[in-house]
């Protein structure tokens, strides 16, 4: 499959920390107001038999994984192959290699969300409009409907709760194809796959499921933290990849207390903040920012909210 012969690479990007966004180019006016979440795949649960060599779940899973990547709304991580990962990386650290570029120990993301799911059907079936349309007007006809079927899970890694579960449904018309004939030579997830009846199907399907993810987690509001204070010189998170600008006003947060239900631990929400001092941004570079403290206290690890004028 492309995607682990894409492993060495992907492995790079996660052990070096990389974002799915840097350098200087603006995150989408749409994205860069919110938090980018770490998000990881599991193999989908295989329960359509199909008459071919397809491996159905992981296929579903790697069409998923590239759809989530070209979002461009999450940091994808890698959790099946993550055995893989940390042989690597230990091999690095042996006598056998040299110590120039050594992938640094403790710089694998977390997972916040995980998602799973199963494959529930993959088929052609018998039937559609076409067909009930001619059979009451007294014409036969042999039509089909490529149907594609899963069910998705989204997870919260720190609860363990389930926060969405969803039955998604694609369809394509058929015709009068075999199966065994058209998807005979046909690879999943391949160029070619996308034209036939299934793939159009599955194209449906891996879109509703991008869009249920997002409803689910991506809404989280992003705001730069203050890194450090160094010579009266403040550095903040958050440059050109969020469109700050130079010479405005940002407020520093000092969050309220938590609010934790006795009975259940659930947090339940935190009592008002309240703001400590103002900065003004100086200089904007790729992923972080200086700033000037205008007035108050500001300290490292607080959140700062803009000040609209």
């Amino acid at each position: 499959m492309l995607y682990r012969l894409l492993l060495p690479a992907l492995a790079a990007l996660v052990l070096t920390g990389c974002a799915t966004h840097s350098g200087t180019k603006p995150l989408p006016a749409e994205l860069r107001d919110y938090v980018i979440p770490t998000i990881a795949v599991l193999d989908f649960e295989n329960k359509a038999p199909f008459p071919g060599n397809w491996n159905l779940g992981r296929g579903m899973r790697d069409q998923l994984v590239d759809q989530l990547v070209q979002s461009h709304r999450y940091a994808v991580l890698e959790r099946e192959d993550l055995p893989a990962l940390i042989a690597e990386m230990q091999n690095q650290r042996t006598a056998y290699f040299r110590p120039e570029g050594r992938a640094d120990l403790g710089r694998l993301k977390n997972v916040r969300y995980l998602v799973k799911g199963a494959v529930t059907d993959f088929t052609h079936v018998a039937g559609g409009g076409l067909r009930a349309f001619f059979s009451k007007i007294g014409f036969g006809i042999d039509s089909h409907v490529a149907m594609v079927s899963i069910t998705m899970y989204v997870i919260d890694v720190a609860s363990g709760e389930i926060l969405a579960s969803e039955s998604l449904d694609g369809r394509a018309t058929a015709g009068s194809t075999s199966v065994a004939a058209t998807y005979g030579n046909v690879s999943f997830g391949g160029s070619a796959f996308y034209r036939t009846p299934l793939g159009k199907a599955t194209a449906a399907v891996l879109g509703q499921a991008v869009d249920r993810v997002s409803t689910t987690i991506a809404r989280e509001r992003w705001y730069p933290h203050l890194i450090k204070v160094e010579d009266g010189v403040y550095y903040l998170s958050g440059g050109t990849d969020r469109a700050l600008r130079a010479d405005t006003v940002w407020e520093a947060i000092a969050p309220g207390a938590p609010l934790v239900d006795p009975a259940t631990g659930d947090l339940l929400g935190r009592t008002e903040h309240r703001l400590t001092g103002r900065l003004r941004l100086t200089a904007v570079h790729d992923r972080w920012s200086t700033a000037t403290l205008i007035d108050g206290e500001c300290r490292p690890g607080q959140q700062l909210r803009p000040v609209v004028p």
